[in-house]
Order: C-alpha cells, then sequence, then structure tokens
C-alpha cells in the first residue's frame, strides 16, 4: 500500500486502484487549479490545490464511511464513496469556483436546471474519460454518477458523505483552507465529530447524524463555516480579485471576442470540448490573456491581476441599511449577478462610470452584492437538516 503525506491529516493509504486513478493526468490536472482563485494576494499560503483538497475529501471520507456503513457486507459500498470522493472535483476549470459562474452564465442550457456545468463535465469524464474507463468498470461509473448526482444509492447517508449537510467536502475544505491560509477561523474537534457520527434510520432510509456528546464539535463546525466566510471567502481583497476574473473573462467574451475564451467557456457536451477543456488551468490562462493577447479588456484586466493593481472599492452598503430602496429593486440588487439582472447592473455601473470624479471606463466599474447567512441560518443549512 502507498502513503501520500498530507500536511492535515499525516499519511493518506490509497489503494493500488484508488493510486492508479490519482496518477492519472486527468486527475494529476488538479494539481494546477487553485483551490481559492487569487486568494494568495492577501493570504500568501492559499496556494493549495484541487489536487490535494480531492486527497483530503477521499481520506475523511473514508474515514466516515468506515464508521457509517461497517463490516464486509458494506465493503463494496464503502469502495464506492471512496471513489466518489476522490472524483468529485474533476470537472474543475481554472479558477475554480470562477469557473463555474461563467461556464453556468456562457452556457445555452436551461436556466431552471439544478445541475450546473461543471458537475455535467465531471459525470462525462467519469463515464467517457479514456483514462479512467480503462480503471473503472461500467457498473462503477454508474454507481459513482448515480452518487454523485444523488440518482442511485443504496442509502442517503452514502450521498451525504461527499455532499450533504455534514460531508467530508466541508470538513475538508475548512480544515485545509485554515491551515494554507494561516487563520484558525476553520479548526474544528474534527476527531471527535467523526467519533461522535451517527445515522439516523428513517422509512427504511439512513441519514447522518451525530450523537448528544458530539454536539458542541458540531457547533464548533458552523461556527468555522461562518468565520471563513466572513473573514476569508468574503475578505474584500478576495470579493474584488474574483470580480475581477469574472469581468475581463466576460469582456474577453463578449467585447474581445477571443477565440479560445469562446472554446472554453461556450460549453457543448461533445468529445471535442472536453478535451479542449482539460488542456486549460490557472496559469495557462492567465498567460495567455496577459503575454499572447497584445490589447483589449481582457489583457488589461488580466494584466493588473498579474501586476496585483487591483480594483478599489469606492462604495459599500447593506441593503437593509437603504431606505430608498423598494423591496422589489432591493430584491434584485441582492441577486444582482444573475443572468435577468443584467441590465440592471450594466445601467447602474454606466451610472457610477459617468459621476465626475471618476470619469472611467463603465467596464471598469463593477457592482456586486453578496449574501452571509446568520450563523442560525447556516446551522439549518439549505442541504438538510443535521439530525
Amino acid at each position: 500500500m502507498s502513503e501520500i503525506r498530507d500536511p492535515i491529516y499525516g499519511f493518506i493509504e490509497p489503494s493500488e486502484a484508488e493510486l492508479k486513478i490519482i496518477n492519472t493526468s486527468l486527475f494529476q490536472r488538479l494539481r494546477k487549479i487553485k483551490q481559492l482563485a487569487m486568494a494568495y494576494f492577501v493570504y500568501p499560503g492559499a496556494n493549495h490545490t484541487r489536487f490535494d483538497h480531492s486527497l483530503g475529501v477521499y481520506h475523511i471520507a473514508s474515514l466516515m464511511a468506515e464508521k457509517l456503513l461497517p463490516g464486509k457486507e458494506n465493503e463494496e459500498k464503502r469502495r464506492i464513496v471512496r471513489l466518489s470522493a476522490l472524483l468529485h472535483d474533476i470537472g474543475h476549470g481554472p479558477f475554480s469556483h470562477i469557473s463555474e459562474d461563467v461556464l453556468d452564465r456562457y452556457s445555452d442550457s436551461d436556466d431552471t436546471e439544478k445541475e450546473k456545468i461543471h458537475e455535467k463535465i465531471t459525470a462525462r469524464l467519469i463515464e467517457h474519460n479514456r483514462e479512467i474507463s480503462g480503471l473503472l468498470s461500467s457498473d462503477d461509473k454508474k454507481n459513482i454518477i448515480g452518487l454523485l448526482t444523488g440518482t442511485k444509492v443504496d442509502f442517503s447517508l452514502m450521498r451525504e458523505i461527499v455532499s450533504g449537510p455534514l460531508d467530508a467536502d466541508k470538513m475538508d475544505y475548512l480544515l485545509r483552507d485554515s491551515y494554507f491560509c494561516g487563520v484558525k477561523y476553520g479548526v474544528f474537534d474534527f476527531d471527535r465529530m467523526l467519533n461522535t457520527l451517527h445515522f439516523h434510520e428513517e422509512n427504511y432510509d439512513k441519514h447522518i447524524a451525530v450523537k448528544h456528546d458530539g454536539i458542541n464539535s458540531l457547533e464548533q463546525f458552523v461556527l468555522a463555516r461562518y468565520y471563513m466566510t466572513t473573514q476569508v471567502y468574503r475578505h474584500k481583497v478576495r470579493s474584488v480579485s474574483d470580480a475581477m476574473i469574472i469581468r475581463g473573462l466576460e469582456l474577453g467574451l463578449d467585447k474581445d471576442e477571443i477565440n479560445f475564451l469562446n472554446r472554453l467557456y461556450r460549453y457543448e457536451n461533445t468529445e471535442e470540448y472536453i478535451d479542449n477543456y482539460l488542456n486549460y488551468w490557472d496559469e495557462r490562462v492567465i498567460n495567455e490573456l496577459v503575454f499572447s493577447e497584445k490589447s483589449g479588456f481582457a489583457h488589461d484586466i488580466f494584466k493588473r491581476l498579474y501586476n496585483r493593481s487591483l480594483f478599489k472599492r469606492i462604495f459599500s452598503e447593506k441593503l437593509k441599511d437603504i431606505d430608498m430602496l423598494n423591496e422589489r429593486i432591493k430584491d434584485k440588487m441582492i441577486n444582482i449577478n444573475y443572468k435577468e439582472n443584467e441590465d440592471l447592473k450594466r445601467k447602474l455601473e454606466k451610472e457610477i462610470a459617468s459621476i465626475k470624479p471618476l470619469r472611467c471606463k463603465e467596464e471598469y466599474v463593477i457592482v456586486n452584492s453578496f449574501t452571509i447567512k446568520s450563523v442560525r441560518e447556516m446551522s439549518r443549512n439549505s442541504e438538510g437538516e443535521i439530525m
């Protein structure tokens, strides 16, 4: 058995079959995709990647599966959970979640579809990628995709281990992001949490639960999510760099009409599209825009990012404190980044750009909004209750 040394958990021990998946170029590509995009502008240590996060999720999911699905009769279920955790992020594009926003915006798919484009890409890669096809059986692929999409599981807790209110994904990114950012906000008692995990049986189904003795570690977990959101994920420098990446890519598509961005971010369900998609990661997109493109909005914005010459936040206000806005406009402002509110967003940006002290190009004004849920809301969690 091989060992991989991880700074959070010590040694991770994949099986021989799992190691072969880790060693594919498909999985190794994740080394070149940063977990937190350009958060290293404010947290210099935040250079960790989707690769080490995927290994961490795999490790925690393995421990959770051993605890919640014990015995020889559940051996196959545990194996599928481990493989699903290992492969859950292989569909990510450059800059991680930022690519999700741009892909979903420029896709022709139905806006009402719940499944995001990067999830479709993940499923397609598991099903059709040539490297993976030689390492997984047809049944394996169906079971992994079924677990990741929630369409085919024996018990709900199998999916909940990988994606749910108390899953391996959240546990790892809190601990890992906290470690590499050099902060303590994301730390919780992981060992105690694992030790007090249980399951709740209802209507012939099983769900993840926590024993009463684990309530304190659960409270730590909920608070960790809240503080990491307020102090790291929504830090103003992180928010500015994310907004600049998105605006640079949008302008590269809409105004500059850059060919490689069109091929990368206008999703098509074809083998040719997927092969091209896999050839891009953070640094390649940056280098193409900064050094290959000699002019244009995208070139300028990414050159600013490259040199850490960031846009400045000139105004910030809580929407609930702006009395002059009616509820309909407030609702639009809360969701200002949605496609259906694009006209309002552009109108505001144009008006702000025309203010005499500013006098700048409207393309360089970014109106942005976000919501930080309260601790109470986060504890209820939109993905379901923690029993």
